[in-house]
């Protein structure tokens, strides 16, 4: 390189990185970054988070799902979506969640039983005591409380192994399914049937650790599919959110002939 571009070279270096750091700092005042560089194999997309967020005064929970109110940050969507939910992240994914909030915005509900009306069972609708408890007497002498030979565990919907008793909530499931099979086929539309559910978004606290019930952490408990097939892929999410909000309000890109207004060459 001829010495006089040398000067040249630099001051173009310079103005780069200003532009750069400018480019990328979060929002004066706000922790919200300006522009996020989305990388895909479709070509990287420059998505302007601010001018969302602050220019068209859209709440974060729009498009992260939760509330950030009176916090600093929200879950980045990658976090959940495209993620791999294996034996690993089940045992990593608690410490690298940011506050309490964070954790109700996939395990949001708590299940308690109602009563279930026994007498009613017993006297309205005629049914013995055998009908529910065991008829062999080998297994149960007299009718008593579930709990005293079943032991406490989430639903697995697995078949009773023999000479083990399952337990209890699989007892249960598999004892009442026999006349309430409409409850069970609707999945998680038919636990507040028999379930109080309470919604911990209204009840965590924002500060301090949380205990959530092992009993509803796994997704498949309640939807009968597990967090893999239940969470979208990163590029499913994003199509849907962005191009949803556009369609609806008409403006801006979405439709399959638009992939170049977002998606840089690769």
């Amino acid at each position: 390189m001829q010495k006089r571009y040398i000067p040249v070279a630099i001051m173009t270096g310079v103005l780069s990185a200003i532009a750069l750091v400018g480019y990328i700092l979060p929002v004066s005042g706000e922790d919200i970054p300006r522009r996020m560089l989305l990388p895909n194999a479709g070509g990287a997309v420059v998505f302007p988070h601010a001018g969302h967020a602050v220019d068209y005064n859209i709440p974060c929970q729009t498009c992260h799902h939760e509330n950030p109110e009176k916090r600093t940050n929200v879950q980045r969507c990658k976090s959940c979506h495209g993620t791999a939910f294996d034996d690993a992240f089940v045992t990593t994914h608690a410490a690298s969640i940011s506050d309490n909030a964070s954790c109700v915005t996939c395990h949001h509900y708590e299940t308690a039983p109602k009563k279930w009306g026994h007498e009613r069972h017993q006297s309205e609708l005629g049914l013995e005591c055998t009908d529910c408890h065991h008829k062999d007497s080998g297994i149960e002498p007299e009718p008593q409380s579930c709990a005293n030979c079943h032991d406490s565990g989430a639903p697995t919907g697995n078949k009773a192994e023999t000479g083990t008793p399952p337990n209890l909530a699989d007892a249960v499931h598999a004892r009442c399914v026999t006349c309430h099979g409409d409850i069970f086929v609707s999945r998680e539309k038919g636990c507040a049937k028999c379930h109080i559910l309470k919604p911990l978004r209204d009840t965590v606290p924002q500060k301090g650790v949380v205990k959530l019930n092992p009993l509803v952490t796994n997704c498949a408990v309640c939807h009968g599919k597990p967090a893999q097939k239940l969470i979208p892929g990163s590029m499913d999410a994003y199509h849907k959110k962005c191009m949803g909000c556009h369609e609806k309000l008409g403006k801006g890109p979405y439709g399959k002939k638009a992939c170049t207004q977002c998606h840089t060459g690769k």
